[in-house]
């Protein structure tokens, strides 16, 4: 799982960088084997507020995305982050159960 940080206008210091990839590997883990590559893109907006975005790309090509805002950087990375996991998840059991035949329910 490769994990992409960018910033625009935002100051991070190595340990929020840090912080944004314990973070990110730690809910997304479980699906690792999944996941090409994941995006988190940090932008300054008015009055400082800052927003993230997250974006992940399957190993089937599906990218998924979820963004948040708020004054507390650690705040929004963490509410984004279990966001982005519940979202990966159900993308993943949808992919799974698209492939098996439909359930006829209780055949004898």
């Amino acid at each position: 799982m490769n994990v992409e940080i960018r910033e625009r206008n935002v100051p991070m210091d190595e340990a929020l960088r840090e912080y944004a990839d314990q973070r990110l590997r730690l809910t997304l883990s479980r699906f690792a084997n999944r996941i090409g590559r994941v995006c988190v893109q940090f932008e300054e907006l008015d009055a400082g507020i800052t927003r993230c975005e997250l974006s992940v790309t399957l190993d089937h090509g599906e990218v998924l995305s979820v963004d948040d805002q708020s004054a507390d950087v650690r705040f929004i990375l963490d509410h984004a982050t279990n966001r982005l996991g519940r979202l990966v998840a159900r993308a993943l059991e949808r992919q799974r159960g698209a492939g098996r035949p439909p359930r006829l329910g209780n055949v004898r």
